[in-house]
């Protein structure tokens, strides 16, 4: 789809009487059908049916009045379900015979009106007052009454102009919007986010002083124009897929908005992402002081140098950073200037024509010091390349640069996610508080661990396995920009390997000592492991809000000592717990006999994964059964909870409704049954709804609601049905539901992907129960309003491995779920 040159369309008005008739019947036919581009098309038909209807409305209100167009509107800009901004003007004469003229059929259309009323003398004194007023007065467009009026009233904000530059006041309201937006984002508010309309709107401003005072201003260019154009079609898309105003591109509302651009998501996304980058582009280059901070930032560049390590630093130590000649050492003077990051004309000039030349020593340092820069790094780097040096000596990152990430836990469009994750790496050095800081000083170079972080993403926007494809890419730059062997080495195994903790993390059995040496089989010595640790903890918090929490944090930690000490001792370490440890731990609580035949009669891997504190943990819980089921919360780890019954057919359906009862969520579940029978399920959780702790005075109900639970499978559905219908959505993601299956050592691994929501880990558990498979280890995970959920199943005691017995168990389980 060509969303700035698309063909045009004419929409025909339905029969009805009022002025406003056609653009009323204009705006539900336009809900349906874009007209032309649906951008800048629809906009001026709609206008135009608007500015007919009002100008009819006021067709005799006599001389010494007007009726003005204001905001959008008088831009000529009015969306689908935009506010209708107007402005009666008036000489001090009867306005109560104008409102009703104009102001009340527009009320009795439905339709939402921003309206002031005032003389040219009171423009003015609010346009002297306010900023914001004037800037709202600068779209004035007279529609229909007293020209003449309207020319005094022109005369009047030229007068205002002439007195105070608005480039201060617009760089203040965009420097806003980076602050409560600090990065590109995939869900754009596309009329108030970064680099969106109101950013546009600050442009057409400066050019309406301009042309009132008499000044010249440059013209917008071909990209700006074809960027606004892109930003109001998906306005009106959205406001066309969600019957309202909407200008935010949220997920459930993507596909609609492709639909009625006739397009597809991606394209619409890339469209979108494209042309917020060049609103972004375009704010630094007419506003340089975005990134001035309250402090003086002088000398921004040497305070970053000074704290970049190379880990062969010392070789390198006779060349300085002082070369006139060198862009990138340009590129850092430019970023650290204290009035704004910005390039002069003969800087610019020197670097559009440049010639390709070999990195120096100082050309690597100064590189990475304009990564660790933040905004003004990022500034700075934009206008590389725009001047095309960016092109010329780093092409790979052209494809990323805005490509969109559509998955719903990714925040941000690729390339805005690897200049946060280098950021995030660098909160992460320089936090000398936390526990990473002794890892950080191990790792000893800062610039392998910074360039890692920005080109961990550099494979994606190009199919494949993105950090396959990403390795060899960042393979080819560091060695073409003269980076030595061993960090060449030790960046492109971080790249390559940068989703192996996590997906270890969240998707596997990590106290499976299997799991642990497959991990350690891949990474070749602890440093490289750190590099990883360090990168996943960058990579996850610049995802978005929902990839870094407690939980993973957590998982991430016990995976990294695990494989550190599997890697340290040469495999993982497996469990050398004797019963004399477990006795011990007893405290005499418990006999040495009780202990072996609880273990005897436990899973072979139980002392593999469970402490002795655990098994006196268990032991006790199940000493003191008397009821179809008990609750045990852990008391060093408030979060983990241990049910103990006695299994059967049912037992963790019935676990499964009493937790969804009660707000309970499920992070991670192990799910083991002794030999006699007797179940001791161990659950990670936290409340369902805000995703702290679950406070102890809340178990006791929980554990009368399991219970009832298992004495009347249907005791706890009327109490669920009502707390699924309380807290349900009325913007309920709509996404497919998706059910993969595979197969993994004793066990059938079934994954589900759907949209979160309550009572979902009920629904599956359901569906697993009618399918008679029993579920021996759960991985319960969510990111961005997905789940992505893993249960490990058998059915009598064997893995399902019949493809047609395992397609007729996803495409009931998903048809369910969908259901």
């Amino acid at each position: 789809m060509d969303l700035s040159n698309a063909g045009g369309n004419t929409v025909k008005s339905r029969t009805s009487s009022g002025p406003l008739s056609t653009f009323l019947d204009l705006r539900v036919a336009v809900g349906r059908e874009a007209i032309g581009d649906g951008g800048p098309d629809t906009c001026a038909a709609l206008t135009s049916a608007l500015d007919a209807g009002i100008a009819q409305l006021g067709s005799d209100i006599g001389p010494g009045a007007a009726v003005v167009a204001l905001g959008g509107y008088g831009r000529g800009e009015q969306c689908l379900w935009s506010d209708v901004d107007v402005m009666l003007l008036h000489r001090r004469g009867e306005t109560q015979r104008l409102i009703q003229a104009i102001l009340y059929p527009l009320w009795d259309a439905n339709l939402k009106v921003g309206h002031a009323v005032r003389t040219v003398q009171e423009c003015r004194a609010a346009g002297r007052e306010d900023l914001e007023t004037l800037t709202t007065l600068l779209s004035a467009r007279l529609i229909a009454g007293d020209a003449d009026l309207f020319a005094e009233f022109e005369g009047a904000l030229g007068e205002i102009l002439r007195e105070r530059a608005l480039a201060p006041r617009l760089a203040y309201l965009e420097r806003e919007r980076r602050l409560a937006e600090p990065y590109p984002v995939m869900a754009a508010d596309v009329k108030e986010g970064r680099g969106a309309l109101r950013t546009h709107e600050g442009f057409w401003w400066e050019r309406r002083r301009a042309d009132l005072i008499g000044l010249s201003y440059p013209p917008a260019t071909h990209d700006e124009r074809g960027a606004k154009a892109v930003l109001l079609a998906v306005r009106n898309a959205l406001h066309a897929s969600a019957g309202r105003a909407n200008d935010r591109f949220v997920a459930d509302l993507r596909e609609p908005a492709a639909a009625w651009l006739e397009t597809d998501v991606h394209s619409l996304s890339v469209a979108l992402t494209s042309a917020l980058h060049v609103g972004d582009g375009l704010a630094d280059r007419r506003w340089p002081d975005l990134h001035v901070e309250p402090e003086s930032t002088a000398g921004l560049g040497r305070r970053v140098f000074g704290a970049i390590r190379t880990r062969f630093s010392p070789s390198e130590a006779g060349e300085t950073l002082d070369a006139s000649e060198s862009v990138l050492a340009i590129a850092v003077r430019a970023a650290g200037r204290p009035e704004g990051a910005w390039l002069d004309p003969a800087e610019a000039e020197l670097i559009r024509t440049s010639p390709d030349t070999m990195w120096t020593a100082a050309d690597r340092r100064a590189f990475v010091m304009l990564l660790s820069a933040g905004g003004r790094g990022r500034t700075i780097f934009g206008l590389l390349e725009d001047l095309g040096w960016v092109e010329r000596e780093f092409p790979e990152w052209t494809p990323v640069a805005t490509a969109p990430q559509l998955a719903p836990f990714h925040a941000h469009p690729a390339g805005a996610h690897m200049w946060r994750a280098v950021d995030e790496m660098q909160t992460i050095i320089n936090d000398t508080e936390s526990d990473t800081a002794a890892l950080v000083d191990e790792v000893g170079s800062t610039e392998e661990l910074l360039l890692a972080a920005f080109l961990h993403d550099i494979g994606k926007a190009r199919g494949g396995n993105h950090e396959i494809v990403g390795a060899d890419l960042a393979a080819a730059f560091l060695r073409r920009a003269g980076y030595g062997p061993a960090t060449v080495a030790t960046v492109v195994n971080a790249v390559r390997h940068h989703l192996l903790l996590v997906e270890t993390a969240t998707r596997r059995d990590i106290a499976d000592p299997a799991v642990i040496d497959e991990v350690a089989a891949k990474i070749d010595e602890l440093r490289e492991l750190q590099m990883l640790y360090l990168l996943t903890i960058a990579d996850l918090r610049a995802t978005g809000s929902t990839m870094w929490n407690e939980w993973r944090a957590t998982l991430l930690r016990r995976l990294y000592r695990k494989v550190a000490t599997a890697l340290e001792a040469g495999g993982a370490v497996r469990a050398t717990r004797d019963i004399d440890a477990i006795v011990g731990a007893a405290g005499g609580v418990f006999d040495r006999r009780p202990i072996e035949e609880h273990v005897a009669a436990m899973p072979v891997d139980y002392l593999d994964t469970t402490s002795p504190r655990e098994v006196v943990w268990h032991l006790d819980v199940v000493s003191r059964l008397d009821v179809a089921g008990r609750i045990s919360v852990d008391e060093i780890r408030p979060g983990r909870v241990l049910v103990v019954g006695t299994d059967r057919e049912g037992f963790l359906l019935a676990v499964s409704q009493a937790f969804t009862r009660n707000g309970i969520g499920v992070m991670d579940a192990r799910l083991r049954t002794r030999s006699d029978g007797i179940a001791l399920d161990t659950f990670h959780v936290a409340d369902d709804r805000t995703g702290e702790v679950v406070t102890r005075d809340r178990w006791d109900r929980v554990a009368e609601d399991l219970v009832s639970a298992l004495e009347d499978e249907g005791a706890l559905r009327p109490a669920i049905a009502e707390r699924v219908k309380t807290y349900r959505r009325h913007d309920e993601d709509r996404r497919p539901v998706e059910v993969t299956t595979k197969s993994s050592g004793h066990d059938t691994v079934v994954e589900v992907r759907a949209p979160d929501r309550i009572g979902l880990l009920l629904d599956i558990v359901e569906a697993l129960h009618d399918e008679e498979v029993d579920v021996r280890f759960a991985k319960i995970d969510t990111m961005g309003g997905q789940a992505r959920d893993l249960f490990h199943v058998r059915r009598d005691e064997t893995p399902i491995r019949s493809e047609p017995e395992l397609a007729a168990l996803r495409g009931r389980i998903r048809d369910r779920l969908q259901d």
